[in-house]
């Protein structure tokens, strides 16, 4: 099927996470693979996006459970799914190392957000799609 009929369909692709960790690259990997033929920029901004939210995921929880990548016609949504019930904290940058990742995701986002579901956490965020 190609790209721009999935997109029109709402397709979303799941990579299954847990306690084997994968790297960071690896996930960035799986990702771009998903987004081929997207716009090369919002790729980029997806990639930090992920990046952030798959490590938040790491620090966070006990265990998350998957990252879905849906392309819809105008919007790329990124969702991590975990166990964790405290919604994550966006603080004002205090420490130039740390706790700027979820600025970071409200800054390349339209919307972002974190809803309840079955007993665990979805940290969401939709980027635009450039088409």
């Amino acid at each position: 099927m190609a790209r721009d009929q999935a997109a029109e369909m709402g397709e979303a692709a799941d990579l299954p996470l847990g306690r084997q960790r994968p790297s960071l690259a690896a996930v960035r990997r799986w990702v771009r693979l998903e987004l081929v033929g997207e716009d090369t920029d919002a790729v980029a901004d997806v990639l930090l996006v992920v990046n952030e939210l798959v490590s938040n995921a790491y620090r966070y929880t006990s265990e998350p459970s998957f990252l879905r990548v849906a392309v819809e016609r105008t919007k790329i949504r990124i969702e991590i799914t975990h166990d964790a019930r405290a919604h994550p904290p966006l603080r004002k940058v205090s420490r130039p190392q740390r706790g700027y990742g979820l600025v970071l995701v409200a800054r390349l986002s339209d919307r972002w957000g974190v809803d309840r579901a079955h007993g665990g956490t979805v940290v969401w965020a939709d980027l635009p799609r450039v088409t």
